[in-house]
């Protein structure tokens, strides 16, 4: 009868590591070796902040986060589901007024960009089954025009090319895969493209393939959490799209084509933990090898 006590309190203790988890947030570096880049290529890759007007910690650390940085990053991507709510678009677009970049900041959007989540919608992910779920519409023009007036340009369903220092970047992004809204007839790149970046929310196994069989260099996406909770010694159980487990987070290669899944930095709020999975927003160094 002993065992079920200790096993209880073992329960509760780690339900409580996993809501003060969700509050650890970190910034991380990882270098990507790509030949084409002359010199290197810094990208801030942010994702998945779920920004409600009741985030208070998450709104604070955004707001330190040039600071924590330091030098300023050449491009600043956001790979989607900026919101959590409608309450979050000001705080949200105040405090990415504040990153700024040397070549410019670029943003697709993610499902609770467009949708206010609901907890049926989030049964999805752990079912696995796509039925249609009602969701009231977010204020997802308010919220671009927000962004857009702190100098953020959407990347949806669009391509741009940017010539720099380091040589010509070319920049694609598509709607959101989980919401069957994206397109991708715009992969491609140039033969002077130095680098090609392609941005996604979901990563869908069909989009990632896309952007490697184009020969891009980098694809980011989010929308995993890194798989949220995590098993020691055995990783993300799920994430929640069709792409492999084992690449739930961090920088895979795809063929020939770096994918970083970032964990992101927020929870839904049906989903308030995180567990072996940290809050993350990634620097990624892209240059030569070596």
């Amino acid at each position: 009868m002993r065992a079920l006590p200790a096993a209880a309190a073992a329960a509760t203790a780690s339900l409580a590591y996993a809501v003060a988890e969700r509050h650890h947030y970190r910034l991380s570096e990882r270098r990507v070796p790509v030949a084409g880049v002359h010199g290197e290529l810094t990208v801030l890759h942010l994702s998945d902040t779920h920004l409600s007007g009741r985030n208070r910690r998450l709104r604070a650390w955004l707001d330190a986060l040039p600071e924590r940085l330091g030098a300023l990053p050449d491009l600043v991507l956001a790979t989607g589901d900026l919101i959590e709510d409608n309450a979050g678009i000001e705080p949200l677009a105040s405090a990415l007024a504040r990153l700024d970049a040397r070549f410019g900041r670029f943003y697709v959007l993610g499902s609770h960009d467009v949708y206010q989540s609901t907890l049926r919608g989030h049964l999805k992910y752990v079912t696995g089954r796509r039925e249609q779920v009602r969701a009231r519409p977010a204020a997802t023009d308010v919220l671009e025009s927000a962004l857009r007036s702190k100098g953020w340009v959407p990347l949806t369903n669009d391509t741009t090319a940017i010539d720099s220092p380091v040589g010509r970047i070319r920049l694609t992004g598509v709607d959101d895969p989980y919401l069957r809204r994206h397109r991708t007839g715009h992969i491609g790149r140039a033969p002077d493209d130095a680098v090609a970046i392609g941005l996604m929310h979901a990563p869908d196994a069909a989009v990632v393939s896309a952007y490697a069989l184009a020969g891009y260099d980098v694809a980011l996406a989010g929308h995993t959490h890194g798989g949220q909770v995590r098993v020691p010694f055995a990783g993300a159980l799920v994430t929640n799209c069709s792409l492999p487990v084992g690449l739930a987070r961090g920088l895979t290669r795809v063929g020939s084509t770096w994918l970083h899944v970032s964990p992101g930095l927020g929870t839904g709020r049906y989903t308030p933990i995180r567990f072996a999975c940290p809050a993350e927003t990634t620097l990624l160094r892209i240059g030569r090898a070596g």
